[in-house]
């Protein structure tokens, strides 16, 4: 495939993404005015962990996040089509580690704290990359993404993987906050770090799901977060 067709096609999917992320007002809800942790849905690997002990709401809107358990926090609504901004930093003098954003999250193994989602890798040096688990569908935009894509067998706890890297690192330094812009539109799905985009899949599994913040390895927080429901 020419360079040209490539740059063409990805020109048509900033396109369709500024296109929906232009409906600003549309539904719009702060997903973080719901500081009380039983307004939440829970999942940890670890038998007898409360909510509390992993996530907490500071009193300037931050959702901290300890790392461990590994686990999630998650909406009680679903959803399927939507533009979710958040930030999110590593916290001052700790070192980065792994996390991530659930989309679409619809099932949760017994064997394991992934749930059947989408996730937007926030894994530092990482962040963009997306991720199908437990047979998630993902498939890799036709032609743009060569070299991208992946599929393997990831076992009871992660099932059968769809993966696709970014094409771009836009982190900024640990301790500072970074942007996440993500579009789930059908079977559009967009990830925007720091105002570019980095990641995108054409044909995404449609299942609406839960949107879920995740537990796995280090403390991480997360401020704004603000949905935009799409129809």
């Amino acid at each position: 495939m020419t360079k040209n067709i490539l740059f063409l096609l990805f020109c048509c999917t900033f396109l369709s993404t500024a296109t929906v992320f232009g409906q600003v007002n549309l539904n719009s809800v702060n997903l973080f005015e719901k500081t009380n942790l039983s307004e939440w849905d829970f999942h940890t690997d670890k038998t007898g962990v409360a909510v509390g002990e992993i996530y907490s709401f500071t009193g300037d809107g931050v959702l901290l996040c300890k790392g461990e358990p590994f686990g999630w926090l998650g909406t009680k609504e679903v959803y399927k089509n939507f533009k979710l901004s958040v930030g999110y930093r590593w916290s001052e003098g700790v070192k980065p580690t792994n996390s991530g954003i659930f989309l679409r999250l619809n099932k949760q193994p017994e064997k394991t704290f992934l749930p059947r989602c989408v996730e937007v890798q926030l894994a530092s040096k990482s962040a963009g990359d997306l991720y199908g688990f437990h047979g998630m569908k993902l498939p890799a935009p036709g032609g743009v993404a060569e070299g991208r894509a992946s599929a393997r067998d990831g076992g009871e706890k992660f099932g059968s993987v769809n993966g696709l890297k970014k094409i771009a690192d836009l982190e900024k330094e640990p301790g500072q906050w970074n942007t996440l812009d993500i579009l789930c539109c059908n079977g559009l799905i967009v990830i925007v770090v720091n105002g570019q985009i980095v990641n995108w899949a054409t044909d995404a599994e449609q299942t609406p799901g839960k949107i879920g913040f995740q537990s796995e390895g280090g403390p991480i927080e997360f401020r704004n977060a603000i949905l935009h429901v799409l129809p």
